[in-house]
């Protein structure tokens, strides 16, 4: 064979596997392999055509391990073969007559000699030499032989026959083409042997039957290619698999090594070193990682300058905008105090416009009492008028009657006067007519004075009833001035009690927006602290997004990124 060139990536000497040397018995070892180049070494052992030092090394291991654990396991059914063949010898032909005589049958004790031989002895070495590549050998030779010891018990019965199928089927276990060919080999030339030497003992007949060893033999033959096309097919799977697994550990090495290479990098830039340069990797399989890893390592050299010079921007940013919110809060302070005020004395105008309001109702209520005083008075002074007037006529009335009685009072001293000449006349006889005439005269003299004195008093009465109903007119036309004016002061109190009214309806307004303004100047102010505090807790994230970049080391202008091939 010839050596075949792996394309992976090199790899170390010092990660490649110890090649073991195999004694020629066994497998051939890895420099057999390279240098053999027998039809023989192909048809025995095809795993190993094409593969390498390594890979068929890797071969070898695994072929190792499925041996020891199959050696193990005819170890176990080697006894129990062995147990099983004793028993049949005993069960079937325990003892052989002659006449009375009996005595143990031979084939009992070489069934004996045999189990212990083909049983004891390869269990043994399956157990306790499971790793030597003898066993296997010794195990297909035992297997063999119990096939042709089970044949001889059960005198050469065609059932029997179908254990040599079931005897290469578990050889076939090993995936070794040498194990059942020569396993084939000895159950051949057994049948071969006594086939045509001891019929009885392999077929049950007494003449040869050559016929009969060409018709197992042609069947041996078929199973035995079937089971070598299954062995060749799990070989060839099974150094597929360790080529697989060779090549994927070379890259699994080219990797380490690469990654190996790039760890520094990697250090580096977690300690905030963007600067550091990538090394060249060769293995085709990490080009592209190296060529993300330089665009990354330039992206975050990119990213960590603009972070830079941004958190230079916010940091200055945020000084200006925490001086500000203060400024704003001092501010929004100042303008509170000045609502406070404000509104103090708002409250103030609201209270006093109350107070003149209640002031202004209570003279609205005494000018509307005086009014009405005024009318009453205006009206009692009408009809005092009125009976001025009515007693001013019947005071010309009396001086009509008193008129008439002064004129009938002289008409009586006439009368009388004219008496007591008619009585003087008379004489004697008209003396007491005279006296009575003189009486009457007298009377009627006194009835005449007191009736100028009435009609003087009476005209006096109604001089002074005169003046008094000129002074009630002149009193009536003030009081009605008075009302006029109470009306006016009635009406001007109506207007100023509306317009307190207007004015108290606007104070409570103007109150009330400044209560609506406060709330909302305190929500600002809220509002400010909370921004002036922000800007605080800004401004103290921009300090430690600075201190973060100063960790970075990293170039302000960067070369353009490599592109993956």
């Amino acid at each position: 064979m010839r050596p075949i060139r792996c394309s992976a990536a090199p790899y170390s000497k010092s990660h490649a596997i110890p090649h073991p040397q195999i004694s020629p018995i066994g497998r051939p070892c890895c420099s057999m392999i390279v240098k053999d180049t027998s039809m023989l070494s192909k048809i025995l052992f095809p795993q190993y055509a094409g593969l390498d030092t390594e890979e068929a090394s890797l071969l070898y291991q695994e072929e190792q391990v499925v041996n020891s654990r199959t050696n193990r396991l005819f170890a176990v059914l080697m006894l129990i073969q062995a147990c099983a063949a004793f028993g049949l010898a005993l069960l079937i032909s325990p003892q052989t007559w002659a006449g009375a005589a009996s005595s143990t049958h031979p084939h009992i004790w070489g069934s004996a000699i045999l189990a212990i031989l083909l049983g004891v002895i390869p269990a043994y070495l399956g157990w306790f030499q499971a790793k030597n590549p003898m066993t296997r050998y010794v195990m297909a030779i035992s297997q063999a032989g119990f096939s042709a010891l089970f044949i001889h018990i059960s005198g050469g019965r065609t059932e029997v026959h179908f254990y040599v199928f079931l005897s290469l089927a578990f050889l076939s276990l090993y995936r070794d083409p040498l194990v059942l060919l020569l396993s084939s080999v000895i159950i051949a030339a057994d049948h071969i042997l006594r086939g045509l030497l001891w019929p009885y003992s392999i077929f049950g007949l007494a003449d040869p039957a050559l016929l009969l060893v060409v018709e197992h033999a042609i069947w041996l033959v078929i199973e035995v290619a079937v089971l070598l096309v299954g062995i060749y097919a799990s070989l060839k799977e099974a150094a597929g698999r360790c080529r697989q697994q060779v090549a994927n550990r070379r890259q699994h090495l080219a990797l380490n090594m690469a990654i190996d290479q790039l760890r520094p990098v990697f250090d580096r830039a977690a300690q905030g070193d963007l600067t550091v340069d990538i090394p060249e990797i060769q293995d085709q399989h990490v080009k592209s990682l190296q060529t993300d890893l330089d665009r990354t390592i330039r992206s975050w050299n990119r990213v960590i300058a603009t972070f830079s010079r941004s958190v230079a921007g916010v940091t200055t940013s945020s000084s200006h905008l925490y001086s500000s919110s203060t400024n704003l809060s001092q501010s929004i302070q100042i303008q509170s105090d000045s609502l406070n005020a404000i509104l103090n004395e708002v409250e103030s105008l609201h209270q006093s416009i109350q107070s003149i309001r209640q002031n202004v109702s209570r003279a609205e209520n005494a000018t509307e009492t005086a009014n009405t005083i005024a009318l009453q008075g205006e009206q009692s002074l009408a009809e005092s008028e009125h009976s001025m007037k009515i007693i001013e006529e019947s005071a010309d009335q009396m001086i009509a009657t008193v008129s008439t009685i002064q004129e009938l009072a002289k008409q009586t001293n006439m009368l009388a006067l004219n008496a007591s000449i008619e009585a003087a006349r008379s004489g004697e006889a008209g003396r007491g007519f005279a006296v009575v005439a003189q009486q009457v005269k007298e009377l009627a003299g006194h009835c005449d004075k007191n009736v100028a004195l009435v009609t003087q008093m009476i005209h006096q009465t109604r001089q002074h009833i005169r003046i008094g109903v000129e002074k009630s007119s002149r009193t009536s036309h003030q009081f009605k001035e008075v009302c006029s004016a109470v009306a006016s002061i009635n009406h001007e109190t109506s207007g100023i009690s509306t317009l307190t009214q207007d004015q108290g309806d606007s104070a409570e307004r103007l109150r009330q927006q400044i209560a609506n303004l406060k709330e909302l100047h305190q929500s600002t102010r809220q509002n400010g602290d909370q921004l002036s505090s922000e800007g605080d807790v800004l401004e103290k994230l921009a300090h430690q997004l600075r201190e973060c970049v100063h960790q970075f080391k990293f170039q302000a202008e960067t070369e353009p990124m490599l592109t993956s091939t």
